[in-house]
């Protein structure tokens, strides 16, 4: 049975492969076909039970990755907890407030579209990377063991 901290790192790094990959393509997606996208976003903006069910998935994912990984960490791994309260947080804003969503999103442009791209683009990378090389990387060095001290 592997100990405490080896389950969180263990949760991060399945986290970051799942939730990098499909950040990295999201964020390639619109930076390739951004007017597509800021018309979708806009659509789905006018549709309340869309921006109410789009809610309920963000909750239920942010809360899926915070009960996996509910610690803040000096290292990388805080991107995996902060994903998770982002999403939470945005979940229960669109669940709550669909119209003011309506309202926060309506004026989207493509610049600013554009940049939650790229932000998308370097999360994802990011957290693939951490997700399959890193972990590679860190199965292969050396385990220290330390010794416990009974006083």
């Amino acid at each position: 049975m592997p100990a405490k901290g080896q389950d969180i790192m263990q949760a991060s790094y399945a986290i970051a492969r799942i939730a990098g990959p499909v950040m990295a393509v999201v964020g390639i997606a619109v930076l390739i076909n951004d007017r597509a996208y800021v018309q979708f976003g806009r659509q789905l903006l006018d549709s309340s039970p869309l921006v109410i069910m789009s809610g309920v998935l963000a909750l239920t994912g942010g809360l899926a990755i915070l009960n996996a990984h509910p610690r803040w960490t000096a290292d990388w791994r805080s991107i995996v907890t902060g994903l998770g309260w982002l999403l939470s947080l945005v979940g229960v804003f669109r669940i709550f407030a669909p119209d003011l969503v309506h309202f926060v999103g309506a004026p989207a442009n493509p610049i600013v579209t554009g940049a939650f791209a790229i932000l998308f683009l370097a999360t994802g990378g990011l957290l693939t990377f951490k997700g399959y090389v890193a972990e590679q990387a860190h199965l292969k060095a050396p385990k220290v063991q330390r010794r416990e001290l009974n006083s």
